[in-house]
This record gives structure tokens, sequence and C-alpha cells, in this order.
């Protein structure tokens, strides 16, 4: 099946709130929305983003913290070894919740979803590889088009599908920042700390003649 963004269902979902209760609170709900935009564009503080905003820094040379091996930008947040089984069940959970909400949805119009359900599964972005730009599409959260058209299939209105289909998106974010981002983030933490790069440092302008040499630092992990 072939991946067609629908851009109206992915700016709806980009800007979608979930409700708030006990645990998730306003504060909670903003700082969803900057990690999802941030997703979104990319722009989210890899170290190769690092490096490039704060050379004096993160040296140019600098690795994963979490592999030492690998040059950490978004694609390596997905395809790291110990990422990979956690970004498959995420993805599955994904695939699992639209496919209950399809099931609901050929159970209310009487229609039997199992060829849409087959189209669903069919789509490439549920598995990850460096040259599959579709799966990179759907976790930054390009949402395709089949996504509503599969909805709208089984009798339910375009804006109603839009809606679930948000819901559904904005969980899957949730869970990768809480599996993916927050590990990986309290690894960079721990080096951050070791290194002596602190809060200060990190939130005071970089002096515009400051070489990029200057700060050395080894990319060895923190004892």
């Amino acid at each position: 099946m072939h991946y067609i963004v629908d851009w109206e269902l992915t700016w709806f979902t980009l800007n979608f709130k979930p409700s708030h209760d006990a645990s998730f609170t306003p504060e909670h709900a903003s700082r969803h929305l900057t990690f999802k935009f941030k997703l979104f564009l990319d722009d989210l503080p890899t170290l190769e983003k690092l490096k490039r905003i704060r050379p004096d820094l993160y040296i140019d040379k600098l690795t994963c913290r979490s592999c030492i091996d690998r040059m950490e930008d978004l694609m390596h947040l997905f395809m790291y070894k110990r990422h990979r089984l956690p970004m498959q069940q995420i993805l599955q959970s994904y695939q699992n919740h639209l496919i209950s909400k399809l099931l609901e949805a050929g159970k209310s119009a009487d229609i039997d979803p199992t060829p849409l359900i087959a189209k669903l599964t069919s789509l490439s972005c549920w598995s990850f590889s460096s040259t599959n730009w579709s799966s990179y599409a759907l976790v930054r959260g390009c949402l395709p088009k089949l996504f509503i058209d599969l909805f709208v299939n089984l009798s339910i209105p375009r804006t109603s599908a839009i809606k679930v289909i948000a819901a559904i998106h904005n969980n899957f974010v949730q869970k990768f920042r809480r599996r993916i981002w927050n590990l990986r983030s309290y690894e960079k933490c721990r080096w951050e700390n070791a290194m002596n790069i602190t809060y200060k440092l990190k939130t005071t302008l970089k002096p515009s003649n400051l070489p990029h040499t200057l700060l050395i630092f080894t990319t060895s992990d923190p004892t």
C-alpha cells in the first residue's frame, strides 16, 4: 500500500490536546504539545542537533551516550538496538488500537472490516529500517490518508475518524516519549553531569568568539 500523507489529519493531530485529569495536568499537556511539535519538525535536541547549536559544549566527534559508536540523530533513536523492541511494541500497540476501533465501527455498520484491517496491516510504516521513510513519517506525525479512508469505508464521518485517529496517535507519542526519549535523556544527563555541563552553561549564550575546540570532552561513559 502507498503511504500518502493526509495533511488535514496531520495538522489536526498535531494540535490535538488530550483531556486533562489527575494524571495528565495542563502542565503535562503543554510539555506534550511541545514535544510533539519538536518530534514533527525533527527538532528534538539529539546530540547531532546540539552539536550545531552549541559546538562549544558538544564537540563534533561526540557519539550517542547509549551505544557510544554511532552519531545520535532522530533515526538513530529508532534504530538503536536497545530501542528496537520497545519501538516495535509501541508501534504494535498503535496498530492494535486502530484495529479495535475498526472492529467497533464494522460492528456498528454491520460491515465485515477484515479486508480493511488487511490494508492497514500491509502498510510499510509498521516496521523500521534505515531506508523505510514511511515508519519515520508515522512516528513524526505525518499520518497517512489510508487511516481516514478505512473508517470512512465503515460509515464513520471523516470528522469523527480524524478525532479517533488523533487520540490514538497522541497516545503513541506519550509512549514514545516515556519509553524511548526519557530513558535516552536520562543517560545523556548522567554524561553531562560527569562532564560538568550544567544547566547554567546550557542556558548561557555561547560567546561569539569562542573557538569550537576550546572545550574538549572525552567520549567515554562516565564511571
